[in-house]
């Protein structure tokens, strides 16, 4: 690796002053650079591949609903159908971002995500219990 100079401020490069070179050395730091972009599209095919999965199961989830089991509305079926959804979704982008690079698993990718697959999840319960 090159060493890099750093000139003075107030001077040019092609004085000839006695000046003090201050020499930077960047260190490499291995995991620092992002994943890369085959890493992304394979995290990407991952959750596309997973959101057409979490379709079927959210119509097979709402068809139960609506059976003659259960007899719940349709609209009240059906929003706990996309509450499910987004359950499974939210937990989904938090896997794939783990199997993409684990240095974007920070505490503020995390705690959203997972709240909001928490709320879908409730919301999925409280209103597939309504008739």
């Amino acid at each position: 690796m090159a060493d890099q100079t750093l000139h003075p401020i107030n001077s040019s490069p092609n004085t000839s002053q006695t000046t003090n070179n201050i020499q930077v050395e960047i260190p490499d730091i291995p995991g620092s650079m992002g994943p890369s972009s085959k890493d992304v599209m394979i995290g990407i095919g991952v959750l596309l591949a997973l959101m057409i999965v979490f379709f079927f199961i959210r119509n097979a989830f709402v068809n139960y609903l609506i059976g003659p089991s259960l007899k719940r509305s349709p609209n009240n079926a059906g929003m706990a159908g996309w509450g499910l959804f987004g359950g499974l979704f939210f937990g989904a982008v938090i896997g794939c971002v783990a199997l993409v690079s684990k240095s974007y698993m920070i505490t503020a990718l995390i705690i959203p995500l997972s709240l909001l697959s928490l709320l879908c999840f409730i919301i999925s319960f409280v209103v597939a219990l309504k008739k």
